[in-house]
């Protein structure tokens, strides 16, 4: 049996699912629980979703977003220990300088996008550069 105006949980679900991964973009909590109610808006009242379908996207999305929390968490550790860093003396892997790496103190910090990186004698290095600390 049809009901008219109502369409299934699946093609809800698959239809979001298409639209968020076309996107490529990381779904929020607030997206996340937009799409849950929506789902149980539009699923059939005669054919009803599984809940243990619903636990287990809620129990996927917990795991998320522990897991982004402790990124979280883990960058703002790495960036607190960087500034550590500066006035000590390291060695960095610079494939430009004939030795192939180059030591000197750290004078600065710098933020990027993609992490901090340090300023050994005018030249910036990512973390991963650092070789030893002194």
């Amino acid at each position: 049996m049809s009901v008219s105006g109502v369409g299934s949980s699946s093609n809800a679900a698959n239809s979001t699912t298409a639209l968020a991964s076309a996107s490529n973009q990381f779904v929020s909590e607030q997206t996340f629980l937009k799409l849950l109610v929506t789902q149980l808006q539009n699923q059939d009242p005669m054919n009803p979703q599984d809940a243990s379908q619903f636990v287990a996207e809620l129990a996927s999305f917990s795991s998320v977003e522990q897991l982004t929390a402790l990124s979280t968490s883990m960058n703002s550790v790495l960036e607190s220990s960087v500034t550590n860093l500066i006035g000590k003396t390291v060695t960095v892997a610079d494939s430009t300088n004939a030795q192939g790496y180059v030591q000197g103190p750290v004078s600065a910090i710098v933020y990027y996008a993609n992490g901090p990186a340090v300023d050994v004698s005018g030249k910036t290095y990512p973390i991963s550069a650092i070789q030893n600390v002194q």
